[in-house]
């Protein structure tokens, strides 16, 4: 255990009449949590089976009670006990769609499955898989949404919040979380919202005091422009990594074959609207796809233009392309099959302890 003089106490989650004291560390500092073995007890069968096991040797004790140096990280247990103790503090947590949510919650996210605090896990989950679309019109939503948001700013390095992209969700970490925490029902979406990203644009390095220069395979810099959006791309694995390079394939071969099964308008000139359309389609990885397809289905040709007939039907092929190339984001990112695996026979609709209940009491 650490001398007295270098273990920081946390002061609101430090109770006199608590009945165990948890050493964790962080940034390497201890810090201290003064807690209630029957509040831990309640919400995790994990800590109350700890806390009836007979030891084999006396424990240590600090400040009169017994003490357990824990293996997690300080910052991660605080927000846990603080979740426990202060359910209110979850609200914060569940704000919707927060794009930090996946970076801020991994830890205490991670430890509600550790310590199988399974109110606070099924919250938090709920929340996850609330944020990320399982359907695509939960996608056309969600992409209304992120439309409407202020793309005119001009970005200061010194002043990240000025990124359209702060407000919305961040796929690379999300990701990261998902597998992580078995969140198998977000990856589809994450993945393909990812793929309509540069690789060259770098959510934290683009938001550092000296942002580094970056040019294209012909020499040419290239340029962060208002609206484009960036990723924690440093967060992805390298078997990730391969799951979003063969997603990028097989959305190019998709559209490729809308093209070919398209039929070729009559005139087929460069001024023809069905040839602008079809064009479209073949401008590769990162362009946003469902997006293309949505704006061909979405053009209208007027009867008397001689292309009238061909765009009608590569206007019908591509809304209907979209609900297919939806549906196999799985097989084309390579992802598990989604299982609800919250079918079991713990209740949902249930909340965390009033902190003014009974099992805040002293032992």
């Amino acid at each position: 255990m650490a001398a007295e003089h270098e273990i920081s106490r946390q002061q609101d989650l430090y109770y006199a009449d608590g009945s165990v004291v948890l050493f964790a560390a962080h940034a390497g500092q201890t810090h201290a949590f003064k807690v209630h073995k029957s509040v831990l007890g309640s919400h995790s069968r994990v800590f109350a089976d700890m806390f009836a096991l007979p030891s084999a040797t006396e424990l240590e004790t600090y400040d009169g009670v017994d003490s357990v140096n824990m293996p997690d990280d300080a910052k991660d247990l605080e927000d846990l006990l603080r979740a426990l103790y202060y359910p209110a503090t979850i609200l914060s947590m569940l704000e919707n769609r927060n794009p930090l949510a996946a970076m801020k919650y991994r830890g205490i996210f991670m430890l509600s499955q550790k310590y199988f605090v399974r109110v606070l896990q099924k919250l938090l989950r709920a929340r996850f898989r609330a944020d990320w679309p399982s359907t695509l019109q939960e996608w056309d939503k969600l992409m209304e949404q992120y439309d409407s948001l202020s793309e005119s700013t001009v970005p200061q390095h010194d002043a990240a919040s000025q990124f359209v992209d702060n407000r919305m969700l961040e796929p690379a970490s999300a990701i990261r979380l998902a597998r992580e925490a078995n969140l198998p029902e977000i990856l589809p979406a994450a993945f393909y919202m990812l793929s309509t990203i540069s690789p060259f644009m770098d959510f934290d390095s683009l938001r550092s005091g000296s942002p580094p220069t970056l040019t294209d395979s012909e020499g040419n810099v290239l340029v962060w422009v208002p609206g484009e959006r960036t990723a924690r791309w440093g967060l992805l694995t390298p078997s990730d990594m391969m799951c979003l390079m063969r997603g990028k394939h097989y959305l190019t071969e998709f559209a490729q074959k809308i093209d070919q099964e398209a039929g070729r308008c009559l005139c087929d000139t460069n001024h023809c609207v069905q040839y602008i359309n079809r064009r479209k389609l073949l401008k590769g990885p990162t362009q946003d796809l469902l997006r293309v397809l949505n704006e061909i289905g979405s053009t209208v040709t007027p009867a008397h233009y001689s292309c009238h007939d061909a765009m009608h039907m590569l206007a019908s092929r591509c809304i209907e392309a979209r609900s297919r190339l939806w549906e196999n984001f799985c097989y084309y990112f390579g992802l598990p099959d989604i299982d609800d695996d919250q079918n079991d026979d713990d209740s949902d609709d249930v909340a965390l302890g009033d902190p003014e209940g009974a099992e805040f009491r002293n032992e």
